[in-house]
């Protein structure tokens, strides 16, 4: 532990390399005759694309990590149990698990700021597979690089960070009616703290196909989210994606700040010590006629 969380953070972070995929497609083409004019041959370009197809050079999605997994496993799992209840058992489960930043029940409210995420449209099948794929693009890297702690501590502030920012935003606003339901803040979340893991050099493909930079990525999320508030003019769904993307940009600025220098232990010192008495007597070992005397003599002498 004498790194710090910070140098493990830098260790960490640098494991993260650009795909080599990513220089695959024109990339390619344009390697096959650096600094010339003219086209390259169809020869040289059907060799610079098998180079390209290689098993060790195209793109291959990261590898599941365990928390993922069961992260998309619970999201897709609680929605299936959502249509079950709502549409055989008429349960109302958006009532209870979706969050009410309107009109608050403080008991209810506590849950509702992590159970929301659990809660999907019944009717976005679409949006739940593809967030869910985006999940794992983004978090599975993440969770391979940092581990299970700092993933699930991400998660979790993402999940809050979206949520209490919606709660705060519906008591300075004056709306009627709103529920907020998804697992989009995780993504957010998590896409906002890759884009501070990247730094500002490297890149990352985004939905597994666009290469950009941390900075890039940054202005697409925000731009993104802005879209979509012109669109419905949604003002809390807004502030929980802000909220979700500014819990896990400053997450990884914590994670990332330099280790705190170690205090050394002072030893520590006994606060009495103990002096034996021996007999009160003098030379020869000749005891004294009182006995008084020679009782105290031989009692223990507490000393601060």
């Amino acid at each position: 532990m004498a790194a710090g969380t910070g140098a493990r953070y830098q260790l960490a972070s640098a494991r993260l390399r650009p795909h080599p995929g990513w220089q695959c497609g024109l990339g390619a083409r344009r390697a096959t005759s650096p600094g010339s004019q003219r086209p390259p041959s169809s020869r040289v370009l059907a060799q610079a694309l098998r180079n390209c197809l290689d098993p060790g050079n195209v793109f291959s999605a990261p590898p599941l990590t365990p928390v993922v997994k069961k992260l998309i496993i619970t999201l897709f799992a609680a929605f299936v149990l959502e249509l079950l209840l709502q549409n055989f058992a008429h349960f109302n489960v958006v009532k209870y698990l979706a969050l009410d930043p309107v009109n608050p029940n403080l008991p209810l409210l506590l849950m509702q700021l992590l159970s929301y995420v659990v809660i999907e449209d019944p009717r976005a099948v679409g949006s739940l597979l593809i967030g869910l794929v985006f999940m794992w693009l983004i978090m599975s890297p993440f969770e391979a690089a940092f581990g299970r702690r700092h993933t699930l501590e991400l998660i979790a502030l993402g999940t809050l960070g979206g949520s209490l920012a919606t709660v705060l935003v519906a008591q300075l606003l004056p709306i009627d009616s709103y529920r907020l339901y998804g697992s989009h803040t995780i993504a957010y979340a998590g896409m906002a703290a890759m884009t501070q893991v990247m730094g500002g050099g490297r890149r990352m493909l985004f939905f597994g196909v666009f290469p950009l930079t941390s900075r890039q990525l940054l202005v697409v999320l925000a731009g993104f989210s802005l879209l979509q508030y012109l669109a419905t003019q949604d003002h809390l769904a807004l502030a929980s994606s802000l909220g979700a993307m500014l819990a896990g940009g400053g997450y990884v600025k914590y994670m990332a700040r330099a280790p705190r220098p170690s205090v050394p232990k002072r030893p520590s010192t006994a606060r009495f010590r103990v002096v034996r008495g021996g007999g009160g007597g003098g030379a020869g070992g000749s005891r004294s006629s009182d006995p008084d005397r020679d009782s105290d003599s031989d009692r223990p002498k507490w000393l601060n």
